[in-house]
């Protein structure tokens, strides 16, 4: 597929909301706490979970100088305006001063990692030190979801979510192997024709070695095989998966984002969002 796309960030944001869209679909049918909805108004992308074990799953992206007047509309959706975060690409210093003038403070910046997927051509190095396997099987599942809840480590509640959205057909999984012990596992699937790369974990004692380097530069190649003009993925602002998706050539985009101020704690309950690498050293 030739190279067309005008706007990479604005494609690879499309590309990653639909997956999310996807994620939070598959949790409402798996009666997961809470409601979930996705939806789009005014230019603006709205991600709701009403449960608060999920509040972080509470965003609203897209938000520029047209988009900010619908903003208030697309607020009234949600339960609990405290735990919303609202993200802009490349906001200017007049729409920055109106959100603090109306009570937002700024957050953690939220990156999108995008890749113009004939840029690069990863040199396979790590292919002496490391078997990839696309799972195939329902053993090959089983084992994969094993490694994202070993190396997550997460909650009862984020781990019932996480293998949810991976359990979606459209999600392809790969299981990073060293001298026939599996070490990492990492996911990736197709939206809008964007590699949207994501649920990447490493056991413990493996981080540092390479695998999550080579389950991006494998899942490079299958994204080039299919003809993927990007690739894009969303990670932790200065975790090791923003320096490897950096390291491997994609361009790091630090989103800008707000919440509601307040006097008390509404800090993001959790780590992991739908498509987003773990903060694995690999």
């Amino acid at each position: 597929m030739p190279d067309t796309v005008e706007d990479p960030v604005h494609d690879a944001e499309l590309a990653v909301f639909e997956r999310k869209s996807l994620a939070l679909d598959a949790a409402a049918a798996g009666g997961l706490p809470g409601a979930f909805e996705s939806f789009r108004l005014g230019g603006l992308r709205a991600s709701i979970a009403t449960a608060d074990q999920y509040g972080f799953l509470n965003t609203v992206e897209g938000l520029n100088e047209h988009s900010v007047e619908h903003l208030p509309e697309v607020l009234n959706r949600f339960a609990n305006r405290h735990q919303i975060t609202i993200i802009a690409t490349s906001p200017s210093q007049a729409l920055n001063d109106r959100m603090l003038d109306q009570g937002y403070e700024l957050a953690p910046v939220r990156p999108i990692a995008v890749l113009r997927v004939g840029a690069i051509r990863p040199d396979g190095a790590d292919r002496n030190q490391w078997e990839i396997r696309e799972v195939s099987s329902a053993p090959d599942a089983a084992l994969f979801a094993d490694l994202l809840d070993a190396g997550y480590a997460a909650t009862d509640n984020v781990r019932s979510l996480i293998r949810t959205e991976h359990a979606l057909p459209m999600v392809r999984a790969f299981i990073a192997f060293r001298n026939g012990e599996p070490l990492a596992a990492a996911a990736m699937s197709v939206q809008n024709a964007v590699a949207v790369l994501g649920g990447a974990s490493t056991l413990p004692a493996a981080r540092g070695a390479g695998a999550q380097s080579a389950l991006l530069g494998h899942r490079i190649r299958v994204a080039r095989a299919f003809g993927c003009p990007l690739a894009a993925a969303t990670a932790a602002p200065r975790s090791p998966s923003v320096r490897n998706l950096a390291r491997l050539g994609f361009t790091i985009v630090e989103r800008t984002a707000w919440r509601v101020k307040s006097t008390t704690s509404d800090e993001v309950r959790g780590s992991w969002s739908p498509a987003e690498p773990s903060a694995t050293r690999g």
